[in-house]
């Protein structure tokens, strides 16, 4: 079954190359890091499901200790621009400090993606979208953390 597996990847990795997909692109669709469902209550940032402009969606839970970064997952619409865009993102955001995190843009993560093609650019805005609208509701409930006990 792994030899299997195996196999099915590196047919797929070719397909994308031809494709022009990057191979950061190719290894993110394949290999999806810190992919999972968000608990609101366990999460300190939320971004809430974000649908954008084009219709794709996803959400991303960070974990924050002492304004660090210490965890950061995603889920999403099954999309390669946006799959690889979460899962390069989260672990870029791995250790980073709030702020610097929140200047982070979708230039930031093409260029750690090795670009996407156009009809994909916006997946990576996307995803910086939402962690935005994570990073608010973090900074939200560190002014007032009694709120989170009303979720």
């Amino acid at each position: 079954m792994l030899e299997t597996e195996t196999k099915d990847k590196q047919k797929a990795a070719e397909v994308l190359r031809q494709e022009g997909y990057s191979e950061k692109v190719i290894d993110h669709w394949l290999n999806p890091r810190n992919i999972g469902r968000g608990n609101r209550k366990k999460c300190d940032g939320y971004s809430d499901w974000y649908t954008g402009p084009c219709g794709d969606s996803m959400e991303i839970c960070l974990t924050v200790r002492n304004n660090v970064i210490s965890r950061a997952t995603f889920f999403s619409d099954i999309c390669i621009g946006v799959v690889s865009s979460a899962s390069a993102l989260t672990e870029m955001l791995q250790d980073m400090t709030v702020s610097e995190a929140a200047a982070i843009t979708s230039d930031d993560l093409l260029e750690e993606l090795g670009g996407l093609p156009d009809h994909y650019i916006h997946c990576a805005e996307l995803a910086v979208s939402a962690l935005s609208l994570a990073i608010r509701d973090y900074l939200s409930f560190a002014r007032e953390p009694w709120k989170k006990a009303y979720l």
